[in-house]
């Protein structure tokens, strides 16, 4: 039995580099996290070593065979759909792999992947066993319904810096960019010269109507300038809420705006102890949705995972990049698996 020691960025690259050169007729030995430092301590970086037993008796065309068909699958069957359709959500919850479903979700590294098979360890597997336990544990909300007829005013709280000016932004372009809905702006958040500024900018280049709102007793009087819109997004002041005198400042407004929807942010970088920190500071603003931003800054989704299947609250939106038009997503079960490896 030869034994050979991989090591790659990803554990998926590291599976496939085995599957390329060994074939999966071997045993996973041990798999690991590292992480590595250069110039005393900065740029650090992570990469995954898994220890491989190959059987020397295979014959190099059995080998051959074997890497080209789970090769095959995996370029077809990891190009999954985000959100997950209805039709392919049902197939996942019917796949067969529920002893895989109670192990696969694990802080990375998986600390039980050497006990399962070179066939469990497969990518394509691992994925499917993950969107089916998304599926099953967390729930999902999907997009803004808008009825014809009828406004709905959706708005968005969460820490100073966590990205709700940005993503406001980018769920109104798509909005109106693609939905083709007359879309309005709100701005509660006077606190800050820069954050109207910056809102006032997207709403321009988006061609929107923004209102300006310092007290709840104007609020009646803004919306009634928007009462053509079909969805209003109201953006609300990044506060402490330790403080309870600016929490009941941001209630009164709420409720001044009558909003339908009221989303928390988190970012996706954010550990579970200060989620769930988090969550109960806002908790008397009523909160009905959940939306995760900055997840292409995010290193692992376990902390993410183990609160979003402790709430009862649907998550509804990944915001990630900068690109206002394109980088915001409906939540959904196959994109928060893509995103586990």
């Amino acid at each position: 039995m030869n034994i050979k020691t991989f090591r790659a960025k990803t554990l998926q690259d590291g599976l496939r580099q085995i599957y390329e050169e060994l074939g999966t007729d071997i045993k996973i030995m041990h798999t690991r996290e590292v992480e590595t430092s250069r110039l005393f301590g900065f740029r650090r970086q992570h990469f995954f070593e898994i220890t491989v037993a190959e059987n020397l008796d295979n014959t190099q065309q059995k080998t051959k065979n074997s890497i080209e068909q789970p090769l095959q699958t995996n370029s077809l069957e990891t190009k999954l759909p985000s959100p997950v359709s209805p039709c392919f959500r049902s197939e996942v919850r019917s796949t067969p792999n529920t002893d895989i479903q109670k192990t696969s979700w694990q802080p990375v590294p998986l600390g039980i992947w050497h006990q399962l098979t070179p066939e469990q360890l497969n990518p394509t597997v691992l994925q499917r066993s993950l969107i089916a336990l998304f599926t099953e544990s967390i729930r999902f909300g999907g997009p803004i319904d808008l009825l014809d007829g009828k406004r709905k005013t959706v708005a968005f709280l969460g820490l100073s810096g966590v990205g709700k000016t940005t993503t406001i932004a980018k769920i109104a372009a798509h909005y109106r960019l693609k939905e083709f809905k007359r879309v309005g702006l709100v701005t509660i958040d006077t606190f800050r010269v820069a954050a109207t500024e910056q809102l006032g900018k997207y709403a321009e280049m988006l061609g929107l109507s923004m209102e300006i709102v310092s007290e709840p007793f104007r609020m009646k009087t803004a919306l009634a300038r928007l009462e053509t819109c079909d969805l209003i997004l109201l953006d609300t002041p990044g506060i402490n809420p330790k403080n309870t005198i600016k929490l009941q400042t941001l209630g009164a407004m709420l409720d001044a705006a009558m909003v339908d929807e009221v989303h928390l942010l988190f970012s996706a970088t954010t550990h579970f102890t200060a989620l769930n920190e988090i969550f109960y500071r806002f908790e008397p603003l009523a909160p009905t949705d959940l939306t995760f931003t900055k997840l292409d800054e995010a290193v692992g989704l376990n902390d993410l995972y183990q609160f979003l299947k402790t709430n009862i609250l649907p998550l509804r939106f990944f915001s990630l990049g900068q690109n206002i038009s394109e980088d915001i997503e409906v939540a959904g079960p196959a994109r928060l698996a893509s995103l586990a490896y």
